[in-house]
Formats: structure tokens, sequence, C-alpha cells
């Protein structure tokens, strides 16, 4: 821990330690080590180079930031009694090699710190397209970041202050330095013992395309200017859910779009019923379609920490030698998974 700099001139501090009507300006000179209490502010920052894709699924490269010099500052006022001191007072400490950082400071009742990360250069692989059955990534270099926090701390308090990266790249001017998640599930049709009954089933290892639109302008290549587009991947786990993690200007903002595309898959178990009732099992391709389309327009995170909006988006059959789904799928609202011997 390094200390930066001296609190000086508190004339009005030192009238409340002593009973001196007046004092030399060797008194009045009060050094912030005077300070009797303490607090203890401690985290874990990490950030992501982006995704990988291996064994058919997405993978988040999520890494520790290890190594990055955390200040933390400390408004004069907020020590000061009388509160005329001027400017801050800094601490700073580094992240061990786990990302983890830990630094005590002196504090009073209400004493206010504004806890920031430094900056850091660094690559992150994006998802632009897929092809093949596979996406095509292109890793650009980007400055990862993170918005200071603000807290307030009394003598004795342990602050908790784990944080991610986001992420700009370097030509442009604007920061992220947030992230957000975005969490969502895939249904894809299934019938039950009846070709009129329907509901939504869970698949685990369903690949996922998210598409954020945000509602921030950057330069293209032609020297026009249009809205900022980047592509992220996921994929289901057994319960059909997925998340990603993006990069924001602030928490709780407003995407102009955002769109979710299960990647088609081919089959040969989805079950049908025949004229008879007897069931056979069809050869086909599920591909997005149904009542849920996973097209969300003004979609708008949740500004409190901690609570998650859930996205959906459906998949529903094409059989190799005709359509089995129909519009009756948009009367399905049953999210589950069951076994057909059950029914």
């Amino acid at each position: 821990m390094k200390h930066l700099c001296k609190l000086m001139s508190w004339a009005v501090f030192l009238f409340a330690l002593t009973t001196l009507v007046s004092c030399s300006k060797e008194q009045s000179e009060l050094s912030i080590k005077d300070i009797k209490g303490s607090a203890t502010i401690l985290g874990s920052l990490s950030y992501s180079e982006g995704q990988a894709f291996s064994s058919g699924q997405f993978q988040e490269l999520l890494k520790p930031a290890a190594g990055v010099k955390v200040n933390i500052k400390i408004a004069n006022a907020s020590l000061d009694p009388n509160g005329t001191a001027q400017g801050f007072t800094t601490y700073e400490t580094t992240t061990d090699g786990e990302g983890n950082f830990s630094i005590d400071i002196p504090a009073v009742e209400n004493t206010r710190v504004t806890i920031q990360p430094a900056t850091f250069i660094g690559k992150r692989t994006l998802v632009t397209e897929w092809e093949n059955n596979a996406p095509v990534f292109e890793t650009e270099e980007v400055v990862f970041s993170i918005n200071g926090t603000e807290q307030t701390v009394s003598p004795g308090d342990i602050i908790i202050s784990d944080d991610m990266y986001g992420y700009t790249t370097r030509n442009f001017v604007e920061g992220f330095g947030e992230t957000e998640e975005i969490s969502g599930k895939i249904g894809i049709g299934k019938l039950y013992k009846s070709n009129t009954q329907r509901y939504w089933d869970m698949k685990q290892g369903i690949n996922v395309l998210i598409t954020v639109t945000y509602n921030h302008t950057e330069a293209q290549s032609n020297g026009q200017t249009a809205y900022m587009v980047r592509k992220f991947g996921a994929t289901t786990d057994r319960n059909g859910d997925f998340s990603a993690i993006i990069p924001v200007k602030e928490k709780g903002e407003t995407l102009q779009r955002l769109t979710i595309e299960p990647v088609s898959f081919y089959t040969d178990e989805f079950k049908h019923f025949d004229t008879a009732g007897d069931p056979e099992y069809l050869e086909g391709v599920y591909q997005s379609g149904g009542y849920y389309s996973g097209i969300y327009t003004n979609f708008t995170f949740p500004v409190i920490e901690n609570i998650k909006r859930i996205v959906y988006a459906t998949m529903i059959f094409t059989g190799l030698n005709g359509t089995y789904d129909d519009r009756n799928w948009s009367n399905v609202t049953v999210w589950d998974t069951k076994e057909f011997d059950e029914l």
C-alpha cells in the first residue's frame, strides 16, 4: 500500500482534540496518519477475453485481472469534522495472481471513498458469423476498463468490491466500463401422446448467437456511422438455459435491439403419431421459430443488482418430407422437460 498525500490545515479538527484556544503552525498541520479508525476494502477483479468454441460448445474466456493497480480515493472533506478540507487522499494497492486485492484505509464515520481499478490493454475474441456448423471469430485489441464505484465507510467496516471489466475497442471513443449478463432459455417443440398436445422441451448443447445492437453509433469502413452491433455466443445447459456477458456503458442500459438466434440442428428422434395413433420417429431439423421469436426491441437491463430479466427463443421441427410443426405452437405456454412414458 502506498500513501500518496497528506491532509493539511485542519484547525477545527485539532480543536476537537485539544483544549488550547490557539495553536502553532505545526499543530495545525494534521497528518492523515493521526486518524485512529480504519476500514478494509477487499475484492476480486476479472475480465473476459471473449469466447472460444470447443467440443461443440461456447466457452467464456474468463480471466482474473492479475497485477492490476486499484486506487482508493478518499474525499478529504469527509474526514474533516468541519467538512472544509479540499481534494482527495489516494491509496493504492495491486491485485494478486488470482485478481484479489485488500487494503486498509483510515476512516471516520461516513468516510466517502471511490474505488477505481486501472485500465489496461488486451485482446478479445468476438463472434462474427456462423458458417459450416461452427462460429467464425475475430480477435481485436481492446481497452479493458471499469467505472469507478463510490462507497461510504466507517471505522471497522469491511467492504467487498467484486467487479468485472467491460471493454472498448481502441478506435471507439466512448467507454464501456460495466458488464451485464444476458440470461435466457431455449425451448424446442415437443409432443404429448397426441399431436394436439404440445409443450416446449429443454435440451442441453444448443448453441445460441446473441446479436446486440447498442444505442450508440460508431464509424464504419465507408466513412459513415451506424449503430454499434456486436455478436456473442452461448450454449444451453440441461435446463435449456444460457447466458453471456456483454459490455455496457452503465448499469440498467437500454439496447436498441437484442436478437436471440438458436443454431439449427438435425435430429432423427422427433416423436410423431400417425393417423392410427401409433408413434413414429421422424428425421428433420430444429430451427428458430414458434411463439417466442427471440427478438427484443428496446431491451432494458434491470437496474437493481442480481435481478435478471430472462429472454426466450423457441425452435420448431421441420421434417425431411414436410413440416410437422404448425401454428398450434403459438398456444403453448408450458416450459418443462417431460418423459413421454410418464404421460
